[in-house]
């Protein structure tokens, strides 16, 4: 399946940041779904062309980056084997790095 950007509006696509192994090294034994469901953490796949057009100045965020969302602005939907997030741009919180 092939996703027209045009087509997002003010959405962003994310790709949920699914954990198999916790920190701690123990084994998470959810499966792919339900943690994509259950995470409030993404990485931008597609922005919107008309994302955060409302806003003086845009965040600096592109595809790539990782970001927190608010879980329950957000709707599920499993494109092959993998599962992506659509959300509003509002919906997007902050972006962050591993550092």
């Amino acid at each position: 399946m092939k996703f027209q950007a045009e087509t997002l509006a003010e959405r962003v696509l994310l790709k949920p940041l699914i954990e198999k192994v916790s920190k701690g090294g123990i084994v998470i034994a959810r499966d792919d779904r339900t943690q994509a469901i259950n995470t409030d953490r993404g990485e931008i796949f597609m922005i919107g062309p008309a994302a955060w057009y409302d806003l003086p100045q845009k965040p600096d965020l592109k595809v790539g980056d990782k970001v927190f969302y608010s879980h329950y602005g957000a709707k599920t939907i499993k494109v092959g084997d993998e599962f992506l997030i659509i959300c509003n741009d509002k919906d997007i919180l902050v972006g962050y790095t591993d550092d």
